[in-house]
């Protein structure tokens, strides 16, 4: 690979497991991020030979071969959000990364159903998000390295820029 473009523009959120074990290859394995809560206390989220301990679905890869060295252009906008935001916070703090478009949504966080007696759900926010170089995202949008209105186009040329 001379490099490779995660395209999360629009990925409103889902279940992380899955959009994170497709990703794995490209992901190092150990602390994705951590889930802080109110008190401190700490739940990280964790990537270890093809498996996720996300909380969310439990899924595993069995073919797990890592892509190392290729430049990784994230590409996020207004439109990326919840667990969107969480896959692209996987890529925070790894040297070959790069994220380029706009802020996202800033839906950074852990949220709990609570179902009432008369059948309403309640979402309680109980956690926000630690990436690996120990920044906590409350809520916060994530900003991109590089702000720009044709992302694709600006990843392209990163990349080709980053190729020896």
């Amino acid at each position: 690979y001379n490099g490779v473009i995660v395209d999360l523009r629009g990925n409103r959120g889902g279940d992380l497991s899955p959009m994170v074990l497709g990703l794995s290859p490209l992901l190092p394995d150990g602390t994705l991020f951590t889930y802080v809560d109110k008190s401190s206390h700490s739940k990280p989220v964790e990537l270890q030979n093809g498996e996720i301990n996300s909380g969310g679905s439990s899924t595993k890869i069995s073919d797990n071969k890592k892509i190392k060295k290729a430049p990784i252009a994230v590409l996020i906008d207004n439109n990326t959000g919840s667990s969107g935001e969480l896959t692209a916070l996987c890529f925070k703090g790894i040297p070959n990364v790069k994220f380029l478009g706009s802020d996202s949504a800033g839906y950074t966080s852990a949220n709990q159903t609570v179902y009432l007696y008369d059948g309403s759900t309640l979402q309680i926010t109980s956690a926000f998000v630690k990436d690996r170089t120990n920044n906590i995202y409350k809520n916060f949008p994530i900003s991109p390295d590089i702000q720009t209105n044709n992302a694709k186009s600006s990843a392209i040329e990163w990349i080709k820029s980053q190729i020896k």
